[in-house]
């Protein structure tokens, strides 16, 4: 008959880890990179919210565009450079981001996101509209159509982001 010990020594090894002893991968497979689209207390402007109901950016995935309303000490420049946009949306390294500026008749060179780029534009009351494409990992990236709302101190950072995957 089997004592206490060699019962709990039989659950112990059946309850560990099965991957124990075998190196781990790197790390670019564990946890994704999710950056913030809206901070604390923001308040998306209205006209995003309803340009967003039924919108997806067209990939090898058709993913949403979600609102964006993040604060920003634009400091009478406006919209911020790549690497104060990296820092503002909580990129773990804003200055190897490869954060790339498009403008935004490029990035929709059709005219399919019309109904998007009029919300942005609305939300910031007719202020400058930029693309931001920010990599994730070899096939997915963020595109990030945003303008400013307000000046100073108490402007945000308003527009929509969806995610893209190109392969």
């Amino acid at each position: 008959m089997a004592s206490d010990e060699d019962y709990m020594a039989f659950l112990d090894k059946a309850n560990k880890d099965p991957n124990e002893g075998y190196a781990k991968p790197a790390s670019s497979g564990g946890a994704k990179l999710e950056f913030k689209a809206t901070g604390h207390g923001a308040q998306v402007p209205a006209a995003l919210k309803e340009a967003t109901q039924d919108a997806f950016y067209v990939s090898d995935a058709d993913e949403p565009f979600v609102p964006v309303s993040l604060k920003w000490d634009e400091g009478g420049k406006g919209l911020p450079n790549e690497e104060e946009f990296a820092t503002l949306i909580g990129h773990p390294n804003p200055s190897s981001a490869n954060v790339e500026l498009q403008d935004p008749a490029d990035w929709d060179p059709q005219g399919q996101y019309n109904k998007i780029l009029e919300a942005v534009r609305k939300a910031g009351k007719g202020n400058d509209v930029r693309v931001y494409k920010v990599p994730k990992d070899s096939s997915r990236v963020e595109y990030w159509v945003v303008t400013t709302e307000g000046k100073g101190k108490d402007a945000k950072l308003v527009g929509v982001k969806a995610l893209a995957i190109e392969s």
